[in-house]
């Protein structure tokens, strides 16, 4: 009888064992299953979220003009300056990180040293600029960081050089968002980055 009783007592005991165990196993498989359907739902809504975001920076016209960054970029004091139309052309060019517009021909990356050296080829040569001073304005407020009037900035180098006047198509309309530059950099320039240069923010 006393056998019966300890035998029934370990088998009790070995059955609430394997049941609590199985317990916790169960409870644990439900946790790790839960987070990672949580995980995946994560992702899911992030990939939709990449999915629906349609940039209004169009970067389908024209792409980045290697040639033209690399002179601008080899340029030191007491070279050649670049022509006038062209120093219209290369600021222009830059300005198409920043703005909206239907069409673009030709980008190159905004870099601090490109306005510095655009700075310096034009302060060295005002005798051979026709609007030196409209480049400087511009430039000088690009170097502060200041880009509130990018794309009247553009627009104003369109007019000056005529020939672009015609097409409406390539008028800045506005002022792209840090996330379109972003967007705009990686798919024209192939460069990551996680912020951008200088603010857009409208001033008075």
């Amino acid at each position: 009888m006393k056998w019966i009783r300890i035998l029934g007592l370990v088998v009790l005991t070995a059955l609430l064992s394997i049941g609590g165990t199985y317990f916790i196993v169960e409870k644990n498989y439900e946790k790790e299953t839960s987070k990672i359907i949580e995980n995946e739902l994560d992702s899911s809504l992030k990939e939709d979220d990449k999915r629906e975001f349609v940039s209004t920076v169009d970067s389908s016209f024209g792409g980045e003009s290697t040639t033209h960054s690399k002179m601008i970029d080899e340029w030191t004091s007491g070279n050649e300056p670049f022509v006038d139309n062209l120093v219209e052309d290369v600021i222009q060019q830059m300005a198409h990180q920043k703005i909206i517009a239907e069409e673009k021909e030709g980008s190159i990356m905004i870099t601090t040293e490109r306005i510095d050296i655009l700075i310096q080829m034009v302060e060295e040569n005002k005798d051979k600029y026709k609007y030196y001073q409209e480049y400087l304005d511009i430039l000088k407020r690009w170097k502060k960081g200041d880009f509130s009037t990018v794309d009247d900035d553009h627009n104003v180098l369109m007019h000056i050089q005529g020939t672009k006047t015609g097409s409406l198509a390539g008028l800045a309309t506005g002022i792209a968002t840090e996330e379109q530059e972003i967007y705009y950099i990686f798919h024209v320039f192939g460069k990551e980055v996680d912020e951008v240069f200088g603010s857009t923010e409208k001033r008075n």
